[in-house]
């Protein structure tokens, strides 16, 4: 009886295993989907993160802290008086992260460049911006 049953436990593990490399394989896309939408910059949904957490822990803590950082970045812009003040931070954010480049770029660094860029376009789109001096 334990031949017969292992030998079923082996043909419902082999039978299971192209569903299981499926997953796998959408696994790794929709990680690599989000990997992109973080080198282009953009923000990242809840359920995006949530994701990350659950599929890639160490891209999820790399994509917190984009968030964090360009959370700040953005409040920073937000207390400029003049066009000036704004653009000079932004070369000021971009300089400190190029000068990490230069000790061996990473993807993480890359990100991060793209995040302060993608966020200073977005602030010199808004009225906030228009309004400044």
């Amino acid at each position: 009886m334990n031949v017969i049953s292992a030998q079923s436990v082996r043909d419902y593990l082999r039978t299971m295993q192209p569903f299981k490399n499926a997953s796998a394989t959408k696994d790794q896309t929709r990680v690599a989907s989000i990997r992109s939408i973080l080198m282009q910059g953009k923000k990242l949904r809840t359920d995006e993160m949530d994701y990350l957490q659950r599929h890639d822990p160490n891209l999820h803590l790399q994509a917190t802290r984009l968030s964090l950082e360009r959370q700040a970045y953005e409040d920073a812009l937000r207390f400029s008086r003049s066009k000036a003040d704004a653009n000079q931070y932004n070369t000021y954010m971009l300089l400190q992260i190029a000068g990490q480049l230069k000790h061996g770029g990473s993807e993480e660094l890359l990100m991060r460049v793209n995040s302060i860029r993608e966020a200073h376009r977005e602030f010199v789109r808004s009225s906030q911006y228009a309004s400044l001096r």
